[in-house]
Protein backbone atom coordinates (compact mmCIF):
# COMPACT_ATOMS: atom_id res chain seq x y z
CA UNK A 1 0.00 0.00 0.00
CA UNK A 2 1.47 3.34 -1.01
CA UNK A 3 0.88 6.34 1.22
CA UNK A 4 1.08 8.67 -1.81
CA UNK A 5 -1.67 7.17 -3.97
CA UNK A 6 -5.45 6.86 -3.68
CA UNK A 7 -6.46 4.13 -1.29
CA UNK A 8 -9.00 1.35 -1.61
CA UNK A 9 -11.02 1.87 1.57
CA UNK A 10 -13.66 -0.54 2.78
CA UNK A 11 -15.94 0.42 5.67
CA UNK A 12 -17.61 -2.44 7.53
CA UNK A 13 -20.78 -1.88 9.56
CA UNK A 14 -21.62 -5.03 11.59
CA UNK A 15 -24.20 -3.35 13.85
CA UNK A 16 -27.27 -3.88 11.71
CA UNK A 17 -30.05 -5.87 13.39
CA UNK A 18 -30.88 -8.20 10.53
CA UNK A 19 -34.17 -9.25 12.12
CA UNK A 20 -35.96 -5.92 12.24
CA UNK A 21 -34.72 -3.29 9.81
CA UNK A 22 -34.17 -2.65 6.10
CA UNK A 23 -30.42 -2.06 6.01
CA UNK A 24 -30.75 0.92 3.68
CA UNK A 25 -32.73 2.73 6.37
CA UNK A 26 -29.58 2.88 8.49
CA UNK A 27 -28.08 5.35 6.02
CA UNK A 28 -30.63 7.96 7.09
CA UNK A 29 -30.25 7.19 10.79
CA UNK A 30 -26.46 7.23 10.93
CA UNK A 31 -24.88 10.02 8.86
CA UNK A 32 -21.39 8.65 9.53
CA UNK A 33 -22.22 5.81 7.13
CA UNK A 34 -22.82 8.26 4.28
CA UNK A 35 -21.06 11.54 5.00
CA UNK A 36 -17.66 10.19 6.06
CA UNK A 37 -17.29 7.75 3.12
CA UNK A 38 -18.49 10.46 0.73
CA UNK A 39 -15.88 12.91 2.01
CA UNK A 40 -13.13 10.33 1.55
CA UNK A 41 -14.40 9.57 -1.94
CA UNK A 42 -14.29 13.30 -2.72
CA UNK A 43 -10.64 13.25 -1.68
CA UNK A 44 -9.92 10.80 -4.50
CA UNK A 45 -10.11 7.43 -2.76
CA UNK A 46 -12.07 4.36 -3.83
CA UNK A 47 -14.62 3.79 -1.07
CA UNK A 48 -17.10 1.01 -0.37
CA UNK A 49 -19.24 0.05 2.61
CA UNK A 50 -20.30 -3.48 3.49
CA UNK A 51 -22.84 -4.33 6.15
CA UNK A 52 -25.09 -7.11 7.38
CA UNK A 53 -28.72 -7.33 6.29
CA UNK A 54 -31.66 -9.74 6.11
CA UNK A 55 -31.01 -10.19 2.37
CA UNK A 56 -28.65 -8.96 -0.29
CA UNK A 57 -29.07 -5.28 -1.14
CA UNK A 58 -26.92 -2.64 -2.76
CA UNK A 59 -26.93 1.01 -3.76
CA UNK A 60 -24.53 3.79 -4.76
CA UNK A 61 -24.45 7.30 -3.33
CA UNK A 62 -21.95 10.15 -3.74
CA UNK A 63 -19.39 7.90 -5.36
CA UNK A 64 -19.61 5.26 -2.62
CA UNK A 65 -20.79 1.69 -3.28
CA UNK A 66 -22.91 0.12 -0.54
CA UNK A 67 -23.79 -3.55 -0.17
CA UNK A 68 -25.47 -5.56 2.56
CA UNK A 69 -24.97 -9.28 2.93
CA UNK A 70 -27.04 -11.70 5.02
CA UNK A 71 -25.55 -14.00 7.59
CA UNK A 72 -26.33 -17.65 6.99
CA UNK A 73 -29.67 -19.02 8.20
CA UNK A 74 -28.05 -21.17 10.95
CA UNK A 75 -26.12 -18.16 12.23
CA UNK A 76 -29.27 -16.03 12.32
CA UNK A 77 -31.11 -18.76 14.20
CA UNK A 78 -28.23 -19.18 16.63
CA UNK A 79 -28.06 -15.43 17.17
CA UNK A 80 -31.68 -15.40 18.37
CA UNK A 81 -30.92 -18.08 20.95
CA UNK A 82 -27.69 -16.45 22.12
CA UNK A 83 -29.39 -13.06 22.35
CA UNK A 84 -31.97 -14.53 24.70
CA UNK A 85 -29.13 -15.90 26.81
CA UNK A 86 -27.11 -12.65 26.84
CA UNK A 87 -29.53 -9.88 25.85
CA UNK A 88 -27.12 -7.08 26.75
CA UNK A 89 -25.44 -7.80 23.41
CA UNK A 90 -27.48 -6.75 20.38
CA UNK A 91 -28.50 -9.53 17.96
CA UNK A 92 -25.94 -8.34 15.40
CA UNK A 93 -23.16 -9.22 17.84
CA UNK A 94 -24.01 -12.90 17.42
CA UNK A 95 -24.17 -12.87 13.61
CA UNK A 96 -20.59 -13.19 12.40
CA UNK A 97 -20.78 -13.71 8.65
CA UNK A 98 -18.16 -15.80 6.86
CA UNK A 99 -19.61 -14.47 3.60
CA UNK A 100 -18.95 -10.92 4.75
CA UNK A 101 -15.36 -11.77 5.72
CA UNK A 102 -14.74 -13.59 2.43
CA UNK A 103 -16.20 -10.68 0.43
CA UNK A 104 -13.87 -8.28 2.22
CA UNK A 105 -10.93 -10.51 1.29
CA UNK A 106 -12.05 -10.74 -2.35
CA UNK A 107 -12.31 -6.95 -2.67
CA UNK A 108 -8.64 -6.69 -1.63
CA UNK A 109 -8.84 -3.27 0.10
CA UNK A 110 -5.85 -1.35 1.41
CA UNK A 111 -7.80 -0.33 4.50
CA UNK A 112 -10.63 -2.11 6.30
CA UNK A 113 -12.37 0.30 8.68
CA UNK A 114 -14.70 -1.52 11.09
CA UNK A 115 -17.29 0.30 13.19
CA UNK A 116 -17.28 -1.25 16.67
CA UNK A 117 -14.35 -2.34 18.84
CA UNK A 118 -16.59 -4.71 20.81
CA UNK A 119 -17.88 -6.65 17.78
CA UNK A 120 -15.50 -9.41 18.82
CA UNK A 121 -16.77 -12.36 16.79
CA UNK A 122 -17.02 -10.55 13.47
CA UNK A 123 -13.76 -8.70 14.03
CA UNK A 124 -11.90 -11.93 14.83
CA UNK A 125 -13.33 -13.56 11.72
CA UNK A 126 -12.35 -10.62 9.51
CA UNK A 127 -8.80 -10.62 10.83
CA UNK A 128 -8.49 -14.36 10.32
CA UNK A 129 -9.58 -14.16 6.68
CA UNK A 130 -7.50 -11.16 5.62
CA UNK A 131 -3.86 -11.10 4.53
CA UNK A 132 -1.51 -9.68 7.15
CA UNK A 133 -0.64 -6.71 4.94
CA UNK A 134 -4.27 -5.47 4.93
CA UNK A 135 -4.53 -2.66 7.42
CA UNK A 136 -7.46 -2.90 9.86
CA UNK A 137 -8.75 0.22 11.62
CA UNK A 138 -11.45 -0.17 14.26
CA UNK A 139 -13.63 2.74 15.39
CA UNK A 140 -14.70 2.76 19.04
CA UNK A 141 -18.43 3.26 19.55
CA UNK A 142 -18.74 2.44 23.22
CA UNK A 143 -18.45 -0.63 25.38
CA UNK A 144 -15.86 -2.02 27.76
CA UNK A 145 -13.27 -4.78 27.63
CA UNK A 146 -14.69 -8.24 28.09
CA UNK A 147 -15.00 -9.54 31.64
CA UNK A 148 -15.68 -13.25 31.08
CA UNK A 149 -12.89 -15.68 30.16
CA UNK A 150 -14.46 -16.96 26.92
CA UNK A 151 -15.33 -13.59 25.47
CA UNK A 152 -12.02 -12.27 26.79
CA UNK A 153 -10.10 -14.80 24.69
CA UNK A 154 -12.18 -13.98 21.61
CA UNK A 155 -11.71 -10.26 22.14
CA UNK A 156 -7.96 -10.63 22.68
CA UNK A 157 -7.66 -12.53 19.40
CA UNK A 158 -9.84 -9.94 17.63
CA UNK A 159 -7.94 -6.82 18.67
CA UNK A 160 -4.45 -8.32 18.61
CA UNK A 161 -4.28 -8.06 14.84
CA UNK A 162 -5.69 -4.57 14.32
CA UNK A 163 -3.44 -1.72 13.26
CA UNK A 164 -5.27 1.25 14.78
CA UNK A 165 -8.11 1.77 17.26
CA UNK A 166 -9.84 5.14 17.00
CA UNK A 167 -11.14 6.86 20.17
CA UNK A 168 -12.74 10.26 20.65
CA UNK A 169 -10.39 10.78 23.59
CA UNK A 170 -7.21 8.79 24.35
CA UNK A 171 -8.47 8.47 27.95
CA UNK A 172 -11.17 6.10 26.68
CA UNK A 173 -8.45 3.67 25.58
CA UNK A 174 -7.12 3.37 29.14
CA UNK A 175 -9.17 0.31 30.18
CA UNK A 176 -8.24 -1.47 26.95
CA UNK A 177 -4.55 -0.81 27.50
CA UNK A 178 -4.73 -1.77 31.18
CA UNK A 179 -6.44 -5.05 30.23
CA UNK A 180 -3.57 -5.82 27.88
CA UNK A 181 -5.87 -5.80 24.84
CA UNK A 182 -4.39 -2.76 23.12
CA UNK A 183 -0.89 -1.35 23.03
CA UNK A 184 -0.44 2.44 23.19
CA UNK A 185 0.92 2.55 19.62
CA UNK A 186 -2.40 1.17 18.33
CA UNK A 187 -4.43 4.07 19.77
CA UNK A 188 -5.30 7.03 17.55
CA UNK A 189 -7.58 9.96 18.27
CA UNK A 190 -10.60 10.64 16.07
CA UNK A 191 -14.08 11.71 17.13
CA UNK A 192 -16.74 9.01 17.04
CA UNK A 193 -18.95 10.81 14.54
CA UNK A 194 -19.97 14.30 13.44
CA UNK A 195 -23.02 16.36 12.58
CA UNK A 196 -24.54 16.81 9.13
CA UNK A 197 -26.06 20.16 10.17
CA UNK A 198 -24.84 23.55 8.96
CA UNK A 199 -27.17 25.72 11.05
CA UNK A 200 -30.14 27.94 10.22
CA UNK A 201 -30.78 31.62 10.71
CA UNK A 202 -31.75 31.98 14.37
CA UNK A 203 -34.89 34.07 13.80
CA UNK A 204 -36.10 31.69 11.10
CA UNK A 205 -35.36 28.69 13.31
CA UNK A 206 -37.31 30.17 16.24
CA UNK A 207 -40.29 30.81 14.02
CA UNK A 208 -40.28 27.09 13.22
CA UNK A 209 -39.79 25.84 16.77
CA UNK A 210 -41.62 28.47 18.81
CA UNK A 211 -38.66 28.66 21.20
CA UNK A 212 -38.07 32.02 22.89
CA UNK A 213 -36.09 33.49 25.74
CA UNK A 214 -33.04 35.60 26.51
CA UNK A 215 -31.05 33.47 26.38
CA UNK A 216 -32.59 30.23 25.15
CA UNK A 217 -31.15 27.16 26.86
CA UNK A 218 -31.46 23.66 25.43
CA UNK A 219 -31.13 20.14 26.80
CA UNK A 220 -30.94 17.46 24.11
CA UNK A 221 -30.09 14.28 25.97
CA UNK A 222 -31.97 11.32 27.36
CA UNK A 223 -33.54 11.79 30.81
CA UNK A 224 -31.34 8.96 32.05
CA UNK A 225 -29.22 8.92 35.22
CA UNK A 226 -26.01 8.76 33.17
CA UNK A 227 -26.99 12.12 31.61
CA UNK A 228 -27.71 13.58 35.08
CA UNK A 229 -30.62 15.83 34.02
CA UNK A 230 -31.35 16.71 37.66
CA UNK A 231 -27.98 18.45 38.05
CA UNK A 232 -28.71 20.25 34.78
CA UNK A 233 -32.10 21.46 36.09
CA UNK A 234 -30.64 22.58 39.41
CA UNK A 235 -27.98 24.47 37.51
CA UNK A 236 -30.60 26.19 35.39
CA UNK A 237 -32.46 27.19 38.55
CA UNK A 238 -29.33 29.09 39.64
CA UNK A 239 -28.94 30.60 36.16
CA UNK A 240 -32.55 31.77 36.09
CA UNK A 241 -32.10 33.90 39.22
CA UNK A 242 -29.53 35.97 37.33
CA UNK A 243 -31.21 35.82 33.93
CA UNK A 244 -34.92 36.47 34.46
CA UNK A 245 -35.79 36.07 30.76
CA UNK A 246 -33.95 32.76 30.30
CA UNK A 247 -35.93 29.69 29.24
CA UNK A 248 -34.98 26.04 29.06
CA UNK A 249 -36.31 23.50 26.54
CA UNK A 250 -35.80 19.78 27.05
CA UNK A 251 -35.83 17.32 24.15
CA UNK A 252 -35.18 13.68 24.97
CA UNK A 253 -35.32 10.24 23.39
CA UNK A 254 -35.97 8.38 26.64
CA UNK A 255 -37.69 9.55 29.83
CA UNK A 256 -36.39 7.40 32.69
CA UNK A 257 -36.24 10.40 35.06
CA UNK A 258 -39.12 12.43 33.60
CA UNK A 259 -41.24 12.27 36.76
CA UNK A 260 -38.34 13.32 38.98
CA UNK A 261 -37.29 16.06 36.54
CA UNK A 262 -40.80 17.52 36.36
CA UNK A 263 -41.11 17.46 40.14
CA UNK A 264 -37.74 19.18 40.53
CA UNK A 265 -38.58 21.91 38.02
CA UNK A 266 -41.94 22.42 39.76
CA UNK A 267 -40.21 22.75 43.12
CA UNK A 268 -38.50 25.98 42.01
CA UNK A 269 -41.30 28.58 41.62
CA UNK A 270 -39.12 30.95 39.60
CA UNK A 271 -38.52 28.37 36.82
CA UNK A 272 -41.79 26.47 37.01
CA UNK A 273 -43.12 28.18 33.89
CA UNK A 274 -39.74 28.68 32.20
CA UNK A 275 -38.88 25.02 31.69
CA UNK A 276 -40.61 23.17 28.88
CA UNK A 277 -40.49 19.39 28.50
CA UNK A 278 -40.94 18.76 24.78
CA UNK A 279 -39.99 15.10 24.52
CA UNK A 280 -38.86 13.39 21.33
CA UNK A 281 -38.31 15.39 18.15
CA UNK A 282 -37.96 14.06 14.63
CA UNK A 283 -34.47 14.00 13.17
CA UNK A 284 -35.47 16.54 10.53
CA UNK A 285 -36.52 18.97 13.28
CA UNK A 286 -33.25 18.93 15.22
CA UNK A 287 -31.29 21.40 13.10
CA UNK A 288 -33.92 24.08 13.73
CA UNK A 289 -33.98 23.21 17.44
CA UNK A 290 -30.22 23.61 17.86
CA UNK A 291 -30.27 26.76 15.73
CA UNK A 292 -32.98 28.23 17.99
CA UNK A 293 -30.90 27.85 21.14
CA UNK A 294 -28.11 30.01 22.48
CA UNK A 295 -26.63 27.51 24.94
CA UNK A 296 -26.69 23.73 25.27
CA UNK A 297 -26.65 22.35 28.83
CA UNK A 298 -25.43 18.79 29.30
CA UNK A 299 -24.37 17.30 32.65
CA UNK A 300 -23.43 13.77 31.57
CA UNK A 301 -21.41 11.63 33.94
CA UNK A 302 -20.01 9.58 31.06
CA UNK A 303 -20.20 9.72 27.26
CA UNK A 304 -18.46 7.73 24.55
CA UNK A 305 -18.75 10.75 22.30
CA UNK A 306 -21.58 13.26 22.64
CA UNK A 307 -23.56 13.80 19.45
CA UNK A 308 -25.57 16.64 21.01
CA UNK A 309 -22.38 18.65 21.53
CA UNK A 310 -21.33 18.18 17.92
CA UNK A 311 -24.79 19.07 16.61
CA UNK A 312 -24.90 22.13 18.85
CA UNK A 313 -21.50 23.39 17.67
CA UNK A 314 -22.48 22.86 14.03
CA UNK A 315 -25.45 25.20 14.58
CA UNK A 316 -23.62 27.80 16.67
CA UNK A 317 -25.21 26.72 19.96
CA UNK A 318 -22.61 27.07 22.72
CA UNK A 319 -22.02 23.89 24.78
CA UNK A 320 -21.87 24.20 28.57
CA UNK A 321 -21.01 20.63 29.47
CA UNK A 322 -19.51 18.44 32.15
CA UNK A 323 -15.75 18.03 32.32
CA UNK A 324 -15.43 14.49 30.97
CA UNK A 325 -12.85 13.28 28.43
CA UNK A 326 -15.07 13.10 25.35
CA UNK A 327 -16.45 16.61 25.89
CA UNK A 328 -12.97 18.02 26.54
CA UNK A 329 -11.80 16.41 23.29
CA UNK A 330 -14.57 18.20 21.39
CA UNK A 331 -14.59 21.69 22.90
CA UNK A 332 -11.04 21.90 24.30
CA UNK A 333 -9.79 22.64 27.79
CA UNK A 334 -9.32 26.37 27.20
CA UNK A 335 -13.02 27.24 26.95
CA UNK A 336 -12.80 28.92 23.57
CA UNK A 337 -15.52 26.75 22.06
CA UNK A 338 -17.68 26.03 25.10
CA UNK A 339 -17.57 25.89 28.88
CA UNK A 340 -16.79 23.00 31.22
CA UNK A 341 -17.93 22.32 34.78
CA UNK A 342 -17.28 19.46 37.17
CA UNK A 343 -19.85 16.65 36.92
CA UNK A 344 -22.61 16.75 39.52
CA UNK A 345 -22.02 20.41 40.47
CA UNK A 346 -25.02 22.63 39.57
CA UNK A 347 -23.39 25.80 40.92
CA UNK A 348 -20.37 25.23 38.69
CA UNK A 349 -22.72 24.67 35.75
CA UNK A 350 -24.43 27.98 36.43
CA UNK A 351 -21.14 29.83 36.82
CA UNK A 352 -19.89 28.38 33.53
CA UNK A 353 -23.00 29.50 31.65
CA UNK A 354 -23.16 32.92 33.26
CA UNK A 355 -19.48 33.46 32.48
CA UNK A 356 -20.13 33.64 28.74
CA UNK A 357 -19.58 37.34 28.03
CA UNK A 358 -20.25 37.61 24.28
CA UNK A 359 -22.55 34.77 23.16
CA UNK A 360 -22.90 36.05 19.58
CA UNK A 361 -19.16 36.12 18.97
CA UNK A 362 -18.71 32.76 20.67
CA UNK A 363 -21.50 31.28 18.55
CA UNK A 364 -19.84 32.39 15.32
CA UNK A 365 -16.49 31.06 16.51
CA UNK A 366 -18.09 27.73 17.44
CA UNK A 367 -19.42 27.23 13.92
CA UNK A 368 -16.05 28.07 12.36
CA UNK A 369 -14.30 25.71 14.77
CA UNK A 370 -16.75 22.92 14.01
CA UNK A 371 -16.27 23.29 10.26
CA UNK A 372 -12.48 23.37 10.56
CA UNK A 373 -11.95 20.61 13.14
CA UNK A 374 -15.07 18.49 13.80
CA UNK A 375 -17.07 18.28 10.58
CA UNK A 376 -17.20 15.15 8.44
CA UNK A 377 -14.83 16.89 6.03
CA UNK A 378 -12.37 17.43 8.89
CA UNK A 379 -12.84 13.82 10.02
CA UNK A 380 -12.01 12.61 6.51
CA UNK A 381 -8.89 14.77 6.39
CA UNK A 382 -7.67 13.45 9.74
CA UNK A 383 -8.60 9.88 8.90
CA UNK A 384 -6.74 10.08 5.61
CA UNK A 385 -3.62 11.05 7.58
CA UNK A 386 -4.09 8.03 9.87
CA UNK A 387 -4.51 5.72 6.88
CA UNK A 388 -1.43 7.10 5.17
CA UNK A 389 0.63 6.81 8.35
CA UNK A 390 -0.31 3.13 8.46
CA UNK A 391 0.76 2.84 4.82
CA UNK A 392 4.19 4.21 5.64
CA UNK A 393 4.47 1.71 8.48
CA UNK A 394 3.66 -1.22 6.18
Amino acid sequence: MSANHPLRILFVSPFFDAQTEDPRATLDRFPILTALPAELSARGHSVRLLGLGPEFAQTTSNGVQYAWLPASAPVRLGSKLLHRWKPHHGPAYYQPSLRLANTIRALDPDIVHVFGLTMDLQLALIRKRLPRNTRIVVHYHGGAPASGPLRGRIQRRAVRGIDAALFTSPDQAGPWIQAGLLAPHQVRQLIETSSPFSGLDRDEARQRTGMSGNPVYLSAGRLHPIKDPLTMLRGFAHIARRQPEARLYLYYLTDELLQEARALAHSFPHIRHRVEFRGRARLDEMEAIYSSADILLQASIREWSGLAVLEALSCGCIPVVSNIPSFVAMIGEDGRHGRLFEPGDPLALADAALGIEDPSAMSRAARRYFNDELSFAAMARDLETIYQDLGREA
